[in-house]
């Protein structure tokens, strides 16, 4: 059965959570055949809330990014690097392995790495690394967000955005995936994250279909 046509602007999706969301779909019955049918994403925002404690170590790089951290005396945005660290962990387990673009406010567009070249012996955790090691990265110590857009191979997109915590809030995560993603390549990459990051809740707030 061919779902129905969205809006131009897309699908407002607040209630998009729960056991027949976006993230979680129905595994048995009339609903999950069609569901199984239905159209690739063009475009999906999630909205990613994380509790206050760091993402557990990936890959060796962790301990790396921690000393880094220390010979740069970058004291007031720790947990924003480290949760940058678990978010891009979690998208190169999830096929992102080229970095396009990032920066950070205020500060704006900070340069990548040289041979930033997407290559596997380099991929997006060993970049971060090197870079964090650039005199271009001191102004990280009053970053209040860091953002970055990502490369999959079929012409994927991702932009996420980490804003760091105030007091009483936690660090909230954006992610805009743009391209054409089946619904199980969405259900992968959010648990790519949850498995990595300690994420407190996860609501999809707007969703499109590639065109029929």
């Amino acid at each position: 059965m061919t779902p129905p046509a969205l809006p131009a602007g897309g699908l407002q999706a607040p209630d998009l959570t729960g056991p027949t969301s976006i993230l979680n779909w129905p595994i048995a019955g009339p609903r999950a055949q069609r569901r199984r049918r239905r159209r690739p994403f063009a475009h999906v925002h999630i909205e990613i809330d994380l509790r206050p404690e760091s993402p557990p170590p990936g890959r060796g790089l962790l301990g790396k990014i921690e000393k880094v951290l220390r010979e740069r005396e970058v004291v007031e945005s720790p947990n924003l690097l480290r949760f940058t660290f678990g978010i891009l962990h979690a998208f190169s387990a999830a096929g992102f392995v080229r970095i396009h673009h990032w920066e950070v406010q205020p500060g704006g567009w900070l340069p990548l790495p040289e041979d930033a070249s997407g290559a596997r012996d380099e991929e997006p955790l060993g970049h971060f690394l090197r870079a964090l090691q650039s005199d271009a990265w001191s102004r990280l110590r009053t970053a209040r967000s860091f953002s970055m857009r990502l490369g999959a191979m079929g012409h994927l997109h991702a932009d996420v955005v980490i804003r760091r915590a105030h007091r009483e809030r936690n660090h909230t995560v954006s992610v805009d995936l743009r391209g054409r993603f089946p619904e199980e390549a969405v259900d992968d990459l959010v648990g790519a994250i949850r498995s990595r990051m300690p994420v407190r809740s996860t609501k999809v707030t707007e969703a499109s279909y590639v065109p029929a």
